[in-house]
């Protein structure tokens, strides 16, 4: 027991030395850092540091896809071309082959791949989707909008649901219905709508009417109901409105680092609180609906 009691003390007075010597080189490297380097030369250095790395990643990178900077990955090619999103994907899509890769900021957790291959997209979708499901990363960031329903879920719970919705969505009765919803759309509102803003000579953002057009089809056959998107004027429909902006901040909440956007839900403050007003009004509407 005393030799046991002595190897324990002296392996005891061995770890307070090691400890100390460790606190010691701490203490005399920041005395050195205090002494000897400035503000300055550390923002040279990282400068350098940020310079050479993306030179390096402007190397490795895909001939015409984007570049993916350090600290910012793809958001510097997003934001210069956010006017044009849809159109500068496209082409570079084409320039890259198809197929090119992106992440997003340091820390964020976000990176993948984008392609338009029609046998990438075929393996992704159904030869192999049990591979890629939509995972945490995902369901996390779109859980306020779309909850635990098939469009986020994984696993077991998405397949009960896809039963479910593929059982209704195949039904010859289903099949019909929305081919005559589609078709009064068409030819009772988006024609005479587009006819009216021609024969004026109106100028109008087509991808806000196509929108407005999908929100009444979403809702004729989800709900039986008429949402008015397409109606004179073009007026602004609040659940219409809703939805949009809940998407909007769903998706911005890939682009910001997540200790910014889960504190700000913490604290519900700024997006995170008009997101969840935004959900709020997007459920109310669809409750009100059912119950009606």
């Amino acid at each position: 027991a005393a030799e046991r009691g002595a190897r324990g003390a002296a392996t005891a007075g061995a770890g307070r030395r090691r400890r100390g010597r460790a606190r010691g080189l701490v203490d005399m490297a920041v005395r050195f850092l205090r002494e000897y380097v400035r503000a300055s030369d550390l923002a040279v250095a990282a400068a350098v540091l940020f310079a050479c790395s993306a030179a390096r990643s402007r190397l490795a990178t895909k001939p015409g896809a984007p570049m993916l900077w350090p600290v910012f990955g793809i958001l510097p090619a997003l934001f210069a071309h956010f006017d044009d999103l849809y159109d500068w994907g496209s082409a570079t899509l084409a320039r890259a082959g198809g197929t090119f890769p992106y992440r997003g900021m340091w820390g964020g957790g976000s990176k993948g791949v984008i392609t338009s291959v029609p046998a990438n997209v075929e393996h992704v979708l159904k030869t192999n989707f049990a591979n890629y499901p939509t995972g945490p990363y995902y369901r996390e960031r779109f859980a306020e909008l779309l909850g635990d329903g098939i469009f986020n879920a994984d696993g077991d719970a998405w397949r009960a649901q896809r039963r479910a919705a593929s059982a209704e969505m195949h039904s010859a009765r289903f099949i019909e219905f929305s081919a005559a919803t589609i078709a009064g759309l068409v030819r009772g509102k988006l024609v005479p709508l587009l006819e009216a803003l021609a024969e004026r000579g109106a100028a109008v953002d087509l991808q806000d009417v196509l929108l407005r057009f999908t929100f009444d089809n979403i809702c004729a056959a989800a709900f039986g109901v008429d949402a008015g998107c397409l109606a004179e004027g073009l007026p602004d429909v609040p659940f219409a409105r809703a939805f949009e902006r809940a998407t909007e901040l769903s998706l911005a909440r890939f682009v910001t680092p997540p200790f910014v956007w889960k504190a700000k839900r913490l604290l519900g403050v700024g997006s995170e609180r008009a997101l969840v007003e935004a959900t709020r009004a997007v459920r109310g509407f669809a409750e009100r609906t059912v119950a009606e």
